[in-house]
């Protein structure tokens, strides 16, 4: 299950107050009365930090960036050291929970990027979630227009969904080749493209030609939030081109293995 905004609104006709209740491990957070309790012990969470929460239980599994926080802590025109305020109320939130940054069991940083709420929700009345196994879509690579560089990019895509697709054993589903393909050239948003293909993220690249040397880019794209959560370029020489496949398309699955965080769904 994935929360939007307005979940913690006021009550509406025949709603009741356990229908506001998200539970975390030992953790019990009310979202009309702004209370986190730890079994019957009530947790003092300040403002900011209880909406840095809030923030990241609204897309549990997601990234919310260091911008986004930013942007509803803060209004236009506050004028405050962002950063340090931001780092500030983290760690308050994470000794409030107990949680640790080097081995977390709620909150994991995402360096210089944002946060995301990794722990998940148990069961009871109020909103439940369980983790899921991630989809990836892997969309064609663009190119020049080429003939030589469509061959090329066509197959470092196929190499790089067979690299991707030994991350089966760790959870990992891969969305099949025809349907990914139909997206080729689209203008599509990535979270449409992830709807229809029930897609959790997308690894997106493109390929540049001078000559013998190309320039490979690829990116990977958190659906529903449409944020960039990893990037990197591969600048090679084609003389051999199946090597430089296997070799790119290697590269990008070693580090999307540890990039991919399993989703939370009703």
């Amino acid at each position: 299950m994935r929360f939007t905004p307005g979940w913690w609104a006021p009550l509406s006709s025949g709603e009741t107050r356990a229908d506001r209740l998200v539970r975390f491990e030992s953790y019990e957070l009310d979202i009309r009365s702004r209370e986190l309790r730890r079994g019957t012990e009530l947790v003092r969470l300040q403002a900011q930090p209880f909406e840095i929460l809030v923030m990241m239980l609204e897309r549990p599994g997601a990234i919310v960036t260091r911008e986004e926080f930013v942007e509803r802590l803060w209004p236009h025109g506050t004028f405050v050291d962002f950063e340090h305020s931001l780092n500030a109320a983290v760690k308050r939130l994470r000794a409030a929970l107990g949680d640790d940054t080097d081995s977390p069991r709620f909150i994991e940083t995402l360096p210089r990027r944002g946060y995301r709420f990794i722990a998940p929700f148990n069961g009871g009345d109020g909103p439940s979630a369980r983790a899921a196994r991630p989809r990836v879509a892997v969309l064609p690579f663009t190119d020049d227009g080429v003939e030589i560089a469509r061959e090329f990019s066509d197959g470092l895509t196929d190499e790089t969904m067979l690299q991707l697709g030994r991350l089966e054993g760790r959870g990992v589903d891969i969305v099949a080749r025809s349907s990914s393909f139909a997206f080729r050239g689209g203008a599509c948003l990535a979270r449409d493209i992830g709807a229809t293909l029930r897609a959790d993220y997308l690894l997106e690249g493109s390929v540049r030609r001078q000559g013998e040397r190309a320039r490979i880019a690829a990116w990977l794209i958190e659906t529903f939030g449409e944020t960039q959560v990893w990037t990197d370029v591969y600048d090679r020489c084609l003389t051999d081109a199946l090597s430089v496949q296997t070799d790119v398309a290697s590269r990008i699955a070693g580090a999307l293995a540890s990039e991919i965080r399993p989703v939370f769904r009703a």
